[in-house]
Order: structure tokens, then C-alpha cells, then sequence
């Protein structure tokens, strides 16, 4: 209630004493304060080119809704009523009220956001969007991937290869933990022995040029995730139990298909960036400071009981983004 308070008073009401810092008056949409006048109050007052205007910003919904002239009267004494409310709110001190501070607090700082971070961004240039693309492209234009787990065997111990093989096949098709566990037995692959013969996401080109050709056409050949090759695999230097675990397609966006999402990453970094100055400079003319010392004073125990809130809860507003590294 005393939060909806303060954003009544804070959208524009009648100052009603003179102790007040803060202008409550009600303030009408630009160029609509003169005309006929179609109600008054105190030393407010509604003109027709007022109520145009806020109809005319209504969808044709709402505006259905507002045809005949007792129901334009009942728009006019809600607008009457919201003013006289407030201004009465005022009179009786409740602007200085501590839950009514904190929320028009929070109702001010949205605004000082929107303001510094969403009006002042400028549109980006085609260049600018361009230069992105161009140095970010492995982003937008990548080979098709696919995912092997393999257990690899020296060509002189095929027998052994076969009965592994035999082992993996008769695996279910989803139960990687095992064929990882066949892999760190077995496998005579250093490099993949300790990640459960996992060869991660690699394009055609760099399966053939890590494994072999033979490798990468036998995954090409398996259908379905989880299956095994119903063979062992043989290259120029080794024997291979292969399993595949997954595939991602291949993707290829041009500047034109990708130019939205740039421009809103692009956007949102700039935000970040404007944010994350706006709050340095903030805390440098205050002279901010924290002591490690009297925090490391501060009890948190998360098992403790909750307390009684003493006042209105304080904002809180997070930091900025932490940047991507650079390329």
C-alpha cells in the first residue's frame, strides 16, 4: 500500500505544504494545459485537450469503455480522486514516511536507469556491426561437429580389441559411465584415457586429422546417439572402439541474418559499459569506502531464526556485468 503511495506521488500530485523538498504538483501532458476546462479542483484542473490526449493513448479496448458521458465523468473523478488523495497524503506527512522514502527511492533509481542507459543509446552503424561479425565469424560460420567417445588399441593386440568391442556393444546405448570405464581400463590413448575416452565436439577435419579417415567415416556411418560402431575401426596406427554421444549441425548465418543479435549484444555491452561508468563516477565523488576489517565483524549465521524487520526493507541494486574476455 505505502509502496503504491509513493509511486502516486512520484507520477505528479499537489504539493500541499511548504516543508516539502520534492514538487508534487500534477503535472498534464505537454501542450494540453489550456482550453475549456472540464473539471477543477483546488487549483488544479482537467481540460478536454488533456482527456483527448489520454484517450487517445488508450487502446480501442479501453476506449470502448469511455463512450457515454456519465462514464467520462467516472475517468474524470478517478483522475480527482488519485490528486485529492495524494495531496491529502502530503498534508499529513506520509512523503516523509520511511517505507514511502525507500519506495519512491526505488521508483527514482528505475527511472535514473532508463535514463542514463536506455535514452541515451545511440543506433549502431552498419560498419559497426560489421566489424563485429568480421571478427567474431568462427561465431556465426561453423562445421558441422560431431561428439565420439572412442577406446583405442595397438594394432597387436586386436584380440583384446575385439572382446572390448564385444563389451561396449552390449552396453545400453545411453550408458556412457560404462563404456568411460571400459575406456579407462583399456584404452591406450593417453590423451583421452582419463576423460572416459571422450574426444569432445570436433568438425570432419579435425576428427581425420586427429584419428584418421577411417575414423571419421565410421561416424559418419553410426545413426543414432549412443550407438557403437558394430566393428573396430582401423587406421594407420591404431585400433578404435568408437561411440558417438552427439552432433551438432553445421552453422552458417551471413551478416544480414545475424546483424539483429549483434546489434543487441553490441547494445547491451555499450549499457553495461555506461552503467558500470555511471556507478565509478557515482562512487568517487562520494568518496566510497569499505572496510574488510568491520565486515569480517558481521555475523550471517543461515541457520539463525529470521528477526522482526525493523523499518522498510533497503535497495539493492546489482553491479554491472562483468565483460566477456577479449578475443
Amino acid at each position: 500500500m505505502r509502496a503504491a503511495l509513493a509511486f502516486l506521488l512520484l507520477a505528479g500530485c499537489k504539493q500541499a505544504t511548504s516543508e516539502s523538498a520534492v514538487d508534487f504538483a500534477r503535472v498534464p501532458p505537454p501542450g494540453t494545459a489550456q482550453g475549456p476546462v472540464a473539471a477543477s479542483f483546488g487549483k488544479d484542473r482537467v481540460t478536454v485537450a488533456e482527456l483527448n490526449q489520454r484517450f487517445a493513448e488508450m487502446n480501442p479496448y479501453a476506449r470502448a469503455r469511455y463512450q457515454t458521458l456519465e462514464q467520462r465523468r467516472d475517468y474524470v473523478e478517478g483522475l480527482a480522486r488519485f490528486e485529492l488523495l495524494a495531496q491529502e497524503a502530503v498534508r499529513r506527512g506520509l512523503h516523509r514516511d520511511p517505507d514511502v522514502v525507500e519506495a519512491a527511492k526505488r521508483v527514482m533509481v528505475q527511472a535514473l536507469l532508463k535514463q542514463e542507459l536506455d535514452e541515451k543509446s545511440q543506433a549502431l552503424s552498419d560498419a559497426e556491426v560489421k566489424q563485429y561479425y568480421d571478427a567474431h565469424r568462427d561465431d556465426y560460420v561453423k562445421p558441422a561437429m560431431t561428439r565420439l567417445s572412442h577406446i583405442a588399441f595397438s594394432k597387436e593386440r586386436r584380440p583384446k580389441a575385439e572382446a572390448v568391442l564385444a563389451e561396449a556393444r552390449a552396453l545400453a546405448p545411453m550408458d556412457y559411465a560404462a563404456f568411460g570405464r571400459l575406456a579407462r581400463e583399456h584404452s591406450e590413448d593417453p590423451g583421452t584415457k582419463a576423460l572416459d575416452g571422450d574426444l569432445r565436439f570436433l568438425s570432419d577435419e579435425e576428427l581425420t586429422t586427429r584419428l584418421g579417415p577411417e575414423v571419421t567415416a565410421a561416424a559418419a556411418a553410426l545413426e543414432r546417439v549412443g550407438d557403437v560402431a558394430p566393428a573396430l575401426v582401423e587406421t594407420a596406427k591404431a585400433l578404435h572402439v568408437v561411440k558417438l554421444q552427439g552432433r551438432q549441425q553445421a552453422l552458417n548465418l551471413s551478416l544480414e541474418q545475424a546483424s539483429a543479435s549483434i546489434k543487441q549484444l553490441l547494445l547491451n555491452e555499450t549499457r553495461q559499459e555506461r552503467y558500470r561508468s555511471l556507478l565509478e563516477r557515482l562512487k568517487a565523488d562520494a568518496r566510497y569506502q569499505v572496510s574488510d576489517e568491520a565486515l569480517s565483524a558481521v555475523v550471517v549465521d543461515p541457520k539463525a531464526p529470521t528477526v522482526e524487520a525493523k523499518g522498510p526493507q533497503p535497495g539493492f541494486v546489482p553491479g554491472p556485468t562483468t565483460p566477456p574476455p577479449s578475443r
